[in-house]
């Protein structure tokens, strides 16, 4: 299936395109992600350390099949322990590692991602990818900037269709879930807070400060599930957040 390439977004639209040829369903998150759908790249463009994707775990064998064709090896030791629900594998050309998350989202919260594999050709649906940000307890300037980078660049919508982040979507996810409801009320005001500190025309920074509104309201606004408001009386006495290092 050829050779790996030397830019980090080639090589992750190769993988994916592979994929698809062979009836393997991966989609990408994180920094790559975020740059797909980036309309002005100096803003957004960065070093990237990985390729992080989603796929799905009935899928686990032929995925492993998948990278081995394309010249990745297997993280035997972490596949063994973590394969259930993450694989890992690595190519020595360019010292490069794919992190493949199975069905789950699983850090500082989770959420299924198994039936949102198939509205965006290259990446996780940006309401999803977004929320995979917003989701962060203790959020870092890189996901702030791929934060103000999809609220500026990408369409705001109800419905999910390509390049459009679904609010409806997102406010829905944090009602049935008060720990990452807290975490993304959090931070949409952690990011709101920071915006002066980016280069950004008075026109952007107004449409991002807006949205970033808009979406708080409709967090705060959406009926909460009886679960929801379960956990909401305990509060932060418990803890609400995993809190889970980068690795």
């Amino acid at each position: 299936m050829g050779v790996p390439e030397a830019d980090m977004t080639e090589e992750a639209v190769r993988i994916v395109d592979a994929a698809r040829n062979s009836n393997v369903t991966l989609r990408l998150l994180g920094g790559l992600a975020t740059r797909m759908h980036c309309e002005h790249v100096d803003f957004c463009d960065r070093e990237y350390s990985d390729i992080d994707m989603v796929g799905l775990s009935k899928e686990k064998s032929k995925i492993t099949t998948l990278f081995s064709g394309l010249g990745y090896m297997a993280d035997e030791r972490f596949n063994a322990l973590h394969g259930h629900k993450r694989l890992k594998f690595e190519e020595t050309t360019y010292n490069r590692h794919v992190d493949v998350f199975l069905d789950h989202f699983d850090m500082d919260h989770d959420w299924d991602l198994s039936s949102r594999l198939k509205i965006e050709k290259y990446t996780l649906p940006l309401s999803d990818l977004l929320l995979t940000k917003l989701q962060i307890c203790r959020i870092n300037e890189k996901d702030i900037q791929d934060i103000v980078t999809l609220l500026k660049d990408c369409a705001i919508g109800e419905e999910d269709v390509p390049h459009t982040i679904n609010v409806e979507y997102i406010a829905e996810k944090c009602s049935q879930d008060w720990g990452l409801y807290e975490a993304v009320l959090d931070n949409l005001k952690n990011v709101g807070t920071l915006l002066g500190a980016y280069e950004l025309s008075e026109e952007d920074r107004t449409l991002v400060d807006r949205r970033l509104k808009l979406l708080a309201r409709n967090l705060i606004s959406h009926e909460k599930t009886a679960r929801w408001r379960m956990r909401s009386a305990v509060g932060r006495h418990l803890a609400w957040c995993e809190q889970v290092e980068e690795e």
